[in-house]
């Protein structure tokens, strides 16, 4: 074999040795980076679970509880005396607040949300029974105070404003400010309103150069609550005043670089968030005075019973930031700001309430192009259960809707493939006709495909088909199936809802026990009716759907419904309800065409012949 060592083979060689040159500075730098990287996940990781049991604690004090140093000749003894007051106070008892929904602990010391307990019994732990914890051992806490210098409690006192939903707590600090916090819960949602009051009795002016409130983060469904979740998202968000849109960032991005700059906001904030699959987090500003800016924390976790790096994710946090604030002398009040949060399921009536820009956090869909046709899914399929009263049939009379709206593209469809399937006969013989031979030189095939296809347009114009006809009805309905399995997917309105033998709709329909052990891609293994119907119904609308003469092609089709049954045998019982009944539509539809059709040609047939 002769070898020919030209330019080009010059410019290949001198190309790959570039590559594999850079590749090789490249790829050590990169390697020590990622780990240098997952190191500090893991060491925050390891380290967050006392971290978080300190806590959550309470009567421990967050981060910002720091001895503060202002005079510099009293250092030492104001130091000394602040931390013996901080010690004092940590035995001070948590104050709890409920209201018909949830039961909201606040901690006395750092004047900040440590738990929420929802008491809806839609929202209990499926296998304890027991009221979900939104924040546990969370390594931040809602309305906690974050400022430079640390602000010190040195003394405290409690007032009851209204048993079990008001409670108002006055602070003092080792500066001299004096903080009075005023926690309020309305009758029936998941919002705590705070009013900060702040007064400065020393008779000079107190400065606090960088002062903001903390957000509590989320972590993810399945460590909050046992579920089994098909899919998880977990996200962080704010919006900035004027905005009618949220900007959002992924908590999981490695590079903390990449995280701090997707969450860091420097012009006016009216709210900012964090959120998983089916429960938010969220604090509001007061319209009169907004945050001033946002950045982003986070805590990275294993999820319980695993130290694996692959299932490492990060429990996101935000604070909103005032900037500089400087009190002026007065023993009543003279700077107050108002916040308010949000903590509870992402349901979609009381999401809306909260205002339209919040509508952006919802996140319904993985895919965000399809969230617009999404929440209006959520939406009709909230006002059909308010119709009929049942989740279940409120799933049916959905797909039915949808089904029915897209009844006239779905026939064109159908009618096309049907033509194309007669058109067969013809296409084969065209297609034996121009046939490439062993002796056809390369000029022979270009001429015998060229007149192939020539030919094949000559013969669908004649026969009035479009060869991707039944393609393009198909591709536009999509977009709106893919929204309406993530509007079921996510909706945590059907957490804990029963339908006929399904005991819960965002589970899978399991009737009787599970075997033992699990199988590859499947998991754990048990009856569930509704997939096994499903597939069926695919095997069977598969054997009536028009096909092309190609046998290799027909058997592939026949394979989709065996690999979707494997892929999608753990899904929740309200997608494979939603699956099933769109395949029977799809069946009835395609039999009522076939007769349709037949009725059609029969009366073509009868008409007598023109001369």
């Amino acid at each position: 074999m002769n070898f020919k060592f030209d330019k080009d083979t010059v410019l290949i060689v001198l190309v790959g040795c570039l590559l594999m040159g850079g590749w090789l500075i490249y790829m050590p730098k990169y390697q020590a980076k990622r780990t240098a990287e997952y190191q500090k996940m893991l060491e925050t990781a390891q380290q967050n679970a006392p971290a978080q049991q300190t806590n959550a604690n309470p009567g421990a004090t967050g981060s910002s509880v720091q001895p503060v140093i202002q005079d510099a000749n009293a250092g030492q003894a104001a130091a000394e005396t602040a931390a013996e007051n901080v010690h004092a106070l940590t035995g001070t008892k948590p104050f709890v607040l409920e209201n018909k929904l949830f039961r909201v602990t606040v901690d006395g010391v750092s004047g900040s949300v440590t738990g929420v307990k929802l008491l809806d019994p839609r929202y209990k732990l499926k296998d304890s029974g027991e009221a979900i914890e939104l924040f546990p051992d969370s390594a931040y806490r809602t309305f906690e105070l974050k400022s430079t210098p640390a602000l010190v409690p040195v003394s405290m006192e409690d007032f009851i404003a209204a048993p079990g939903r008001s409670i108002q707590i006055k602070r003092e600090f080792s500066n001299g400010l004096v903080l009075s916090q005023t926690f309020t819960l309305p009758e029936d949602d998941y919002i705590v309103h705070c009013t900060y009051e702040w007064s400065n009795p020393t008779g000079r002016p107190i400065t606090v150069s960088d002062l903001g409130v903390r957000l509590a983060g989320l972590p993810q469904v399945k460590d909050l609550t046992g579920d089994k979740v098909y899919s998880e998202r977990l996200n962080v968000d704010f919006c900035k005043v004027g905005s009618g849109m949220p900007d959002s960032a992924d908590p999981q991005v490695k590079s903390q670089e990449k995280f701090d700059k997707k969450t860091t906001c420097d012009v006016p904030v009216a709210w900012i968030g964090s959120s998983n699959k089916y429960f938010a987090s969220l604090l509001f500003a007061d319209d009169a005075k907004p945050f001033a800016s946002t950045n982003g924390e986070r805590v990275w976790k294993f999820p319980a019973g695993s130290n694996n790096e692959k299932d490492l994710y990060a429990v996101p946090s935000m604070t909103g930031n005032f900037g500089a604030v400087t009190i002026p002398p007065g023993s009543e009040p003279t700077f107050k700001f108002v916040l308010k949060t949000y903590c509870g399921p992402k349901e979609m009536a009381r999401i809306r309430a909260l205002g339209s820009s919040v509508m952006g956090m919802m996140h319904i869909s993985y895919y965000a192009w399809f969230e617009f046709i999404a929440r209006p899914m959520v939406m009709l399929l909230n006002w059909l259960k308010g119709l009929c009263g049942s989740y279940g049939i409120a799933i049916i009379l959905l797909t039915l809707i949808v089904r029915i709206l897209f009844w006239p593209v779905t026939q064109k469809a159908n009618s096309s493939m049907r033509r194309m399937q007669k058109l067969q006969p013809k296409i084969k013989e065209l297609q034996e006709k121009y046939k490439e031979t062993p002796m056809d030189t390369p000029d022979d095939t270009a001429r015998k495909k060229a007149e192939l296809n020539q030919k094949m347009m000559e013969l669908y114009r004649v026969e009035k088909v479009n060869p991707v006809g039944g393609c393009l009805p198909v591709l536009l309905q999509i977009p709106v199936f893919i929204a309406l399995y993530s509007a079921l997917d996510s909706a945590v309105e059907l957490r804990n809802v029963p339908f006929l033998w399904c005991t819960d709709l965002s589970r899978p329909d399991l009737v009787g026990p599970t075997l033992p052990f699990a199988l590859p891609f499947i998991g754990q293994v048990g009856l569930h009716p509704l997939v096994i119907a499903m597939t069926a119904l695919m095997i069977l609308q598969q054997k009536m759907t028009p096909t092309s003469g190609d046998s290799t092609q027909q058997k592939m089709m026949m394979l989709m419904p065996i690999v979707m049954l494997f892929m999608f045998y753990n899904l929740p019982s309200g997608l494979t309800l939603y699956w099933t009944v769109s395949q029977i539509f799809s069946i009835l539809q395609m039999k009522y065409g076939q007769i349709a059709a037949k009725r059609d040609e029969a009366r073509q047939t009868s008409k007598p012949q023109k001369a």
